[in-house]
């Protein structure tokens, strides 16, 4: 196994230096697993609970977005991590060089996540009905017309979009789409995520451009899940967005940055984590002598 470690951490490490290569998504895969860990390892008293995962490559709704762009999925901003304790959403971006801090871009992410001038926005205003949004465009004329009954109200009006409306239109897609008695999980015995994998899968909904954007299934049942195991809500949680660069550098003032320099040291300690060690390697090859260097 020693070898083997051995053998994809060179090539992690190639992958990173050659051109024309998005190392940093190799990276954002690698690091999924402890990216909790990671930030509550440097982050001192900063979380309220537990540090959870909830999701990765969520959709943004833009500032400044029409209902249109709100339901195209393939559009605008997207956060690396979704990150939750008992009573925020965290924001992480990975940037994995410092060259790609900036400051234009921190300041949008800023206003699109977190408003301007002390205003508060939750993860309903930025995600969750984004999400929806997405979801209601995503699959077919049928479900846009189902989905429009399934969330009305008895005004006849749209009520406010909340994780209950997201659990209607999650299975509403297993209605339209598969009628078959074990895709119905009105009361799931599997979780959400998984029961969207195999849907994505029969359907071949990753295989075509035109049906991509049905993949934020996936994403609705992450969160689903997130909601069952650990027993919280999302939609009026606020949101915190903080970057995790090569040695914690932070394109603007006033926000949180986290080092993978120091991510690297803390996964060398986890001495029966091989996988984790090898991660730690990586880092250090990569970032080698980075903090004598600029320290």
């Amino acid at each position: 196994m020693a070898e083997q470690m051995n053998k994809i951490k060179q090539w992690i490490v190639n992958d990173y230096f050659t051109p024309n290569i998005k190392a940093e998504v190799i990276l954002d895969t690698l690091l999924t697993p402890y990216v909790t860990e990671i930030l509550k390892n440097q982050a001192g008293n900063m979380f309220e609970g537990e540090l959870h995962f909830i999701t990765k490559e969520m959709s943004v709704l833009e500032a400044k977005a029409s209902e249109e762009d709100a339901e195209n999925g393939n559009r605008g901003t997207k956060i690396d991590y979704i990150l939750g304790d008992e009573k925020v959403v965290y924001l992480v971006e990975l940037k994995t060089t410092d060259s790609s801090l900036e400051p234009k871009q921190a300041d949008r992410y800023l206003e699109n996540c977190c408003g301007k001038d002390g205003q508060t926005k939750t993860f309903g205003d930025v995600f969750g009905n984004k999400l929806l949004s997405i979801m209601k465009g995503a699959f077919g004329k049928i479900y846009k017309k189902e989905f429009e009954k399934l969330l009305e109200s008895d005004s006849g009006k749209r009520p406010r979009w909340d994780e209950e409306a997201l659990r209607k239109a999650f299975g509403l897609v297993f209605i339209t789409w598969c009628r078959r008695k074990e895709y119905n999980i009105e009361k799931p015995s599997r979780p959400y995520a998984g029961a969207a994998r195999d849907m994505i899968r029969a359907k071949g909904w990753t295989q075509s451009d035109s049906t991509r954007s049905r993949k934020y299934l996936y994403t609705a049942g992450q969160l689903l899940d997130y909601c069952e195991d650990y027993g919280r809500t999302l939609w009026e949680k606020p949101l915190k967005l903080i970057y995790l660069t090569p040695k914690g550098g932070c394109p603007t003032k006033n926000m949180d940055s986290f080092s993978l320099v120091k991510a690297g040291e803390y996964l060398k300690e986890k001495r029966e984590d091989e996988f984790a060690r090898m991660l730690s390697q990586v880092m250090e090859c990569i970032y080698e002598g980075e903090e004598q260097k600029n320290g």
